[in-house]
């Protein structure tokens, strides 16, 4: 689905309405604390195309929109798309994914576009290369799910932008549903990276000039227990991590075996 910008051009950089609070049926979401940090890093990088991860009731949707309508007019229109692997929030089916941007900031300038029936390697194959300028993962947390999505939408990042990561330290904040992936992902990354939000919950990853350079990050990070196996085909990954492959195989079929 695409939600065309809902302004007149000349309304672009203009002040717009603020985000109204999430509903009450939201779940889950994004504290307002933390979407801070995400309209933050929007205002300090000025996407003309955001790729989000993870859309779940659509409350960062809400505010990457309001932050992204706030830029400067750009030699190109804004857009963001949001991605999920479901039409209806995992706490909700009555829900729709992304429902409660109807609400909290219905008409953005920033046209919007949400598919709900794809995931990070699907984006790998479909979308060009170096044609996202900002990546926010908000999607599964179970390692390696973090690591696998991350590898997969570098691909589609412009060389050396940023990946934004939410629950870095989720095992500490909320033990009940501690899951490692982003931490992990967030604690062993090499190259330059900082936190944020109250609760230093949120942060950001910049992605080396070479993508190979991320191989031995990897490497570390899937030699520790999985949480949630992927498939083979979710961790068959794009080229630049050929060299992961036959450690990838050779782990999918141990998980087979237990």
């Amino acid at each position: 689905m695409t939600v065309a910008a809902s302004c007149r051009a000349d309304d672009v950089g203009r002040p717009r309405p603020e985000v109204q609070p999430a509903p009450s049926w939201v779940r889950g979401a994004i504290p307002p604390g933390d979407a801070e940090f995400l309209q933050a890093m929007v205002t300090a990088h000025a996407p003309a195309d955001m790729l989000e991860l993870g859309v779940a009731s659509g409350v960062s949707s809400a505010y990457l929109l309001h932050a992204l309508d706030a830029l400067p007019a750009g030699a190109r229109p804004r857009r963001l798309r949001s991605c999920d692997i479901t039409p209806t929030c995992y706490f909700d089916a009555a829900r729709a994914t992304g429902e409660a941007v109807r609400t909290m900031y219905p008409q953005p300038c920033t046209t919007w576009v949400l598919d709900t029936d794809t995931d990070a390697r699907r984006l790998s194959q479909a979308l060009p290369a170096g044609s996202v300028d900002l990546t926010f993962i908000d999607a599964n947390h179970y390692h390696p799910w973090p690591l696998l999505d991350l590898l997969h939408v570098s691909v589609l990042a412009r060389r050396q932008s940023w990946v934004i990561l939410h629950d870095i330290d989720l095992p500490r904040l909320a033990p009940q549903y501690a899951a490692w992936g982003a931490k992990w992902l967030f604690d062993e990354w090499p190259f330059e990276k900082l936190a944020g939000g109250p609760q230093q919950n949120i942060g950001a990853v910049r992605l080396p000039a070479d993508l190979t350079a991320l191989v031995p990050l990897a490497r570390t990070l899937l030699a520790r227990p999985w949480e949630h196996a992927p498939t083979r085909w979710h961790v068959a990954l794009p080229a630049p991590f050929s060299a992961l492959h036959a450690t990838l195989d050779a782990q999918i079929d141990a998980a087979a075996v237990r």
